[in-house]
C-alpha cells in the first residue's frame, strides 16, 4: 500500500492551512490522513514548536476515494488557502496549483490512482 505524502506551500500561516486540509480530507474526503510525524531539529527536546506544513495520506484509494482527495485538493488551492500542495510517493511527485481547477483535479485523481495500483 502506498503512503502519500502532502506538502502544503502556505507562506505565514502554514499551520492552520496544514490543519483545515486534513479536516477537509478526513470529512470530504473520507480519507485516511493524518498529520506527519514532527521532525525535531537538532538538539531539540521535542518537536512541539515546529510547524506542521506535511499530512501522509495512505494509499487505500478506491476510485471514489482517489476522486474526492483529487476535489478537495484542488478546491483548496483554488480557494487560495495554499499556494500550491505538493504530492509525493516515493520520488514521484505531483503538484496542484491555482490554474485551471479542472484540468488539476483530472491530472491529480490520475496520478493518484496510478500510484494505488504501483503500491
Amino acid at each position: 500500500m502506498a503512503e502519500f505524502r502532502l506538502f502544503v506551500d502556505a507562506p505565514g500561516r502554514a499551520d492552520s492551512a496544514t490543519s483545515q486540509l486534513l479536516q477537509e480530507l478526513i470529512r470530504g474526503a473520507r480519507a485516511d490522513a493524518r498529520p506527519a510525524p514532527a521532525e525535531s531539529p537538532e538538539g531539540a527536546k521535542s518537536g512541539a514548536g515546529a510547524t506542521v506544513a506535511e499530512l501522509v495520506l495512505n494509499g487505500a484509494l478506491p476510485a471514489a476515494v482517489a476522486a474526492a482527495v483529487a476535489s478537495v485538493v484542488t478546491s483548496f488551492v483554488q480557494r487560495g488557502s495554499a499556494r500550491k500542495v505538493t504530492i509525493k510517493d516515493g520520488d514521484d511527485e505531483i503538484t496542484v496549483e491555482g490554474v485551471d481547477a479542472r484540468s488539476q483535479k483530472a491530472l491529480l485523481e490520475a496520478w493518484l490512482r496510478e500510484h494505488e495500483s504501483e503500491g
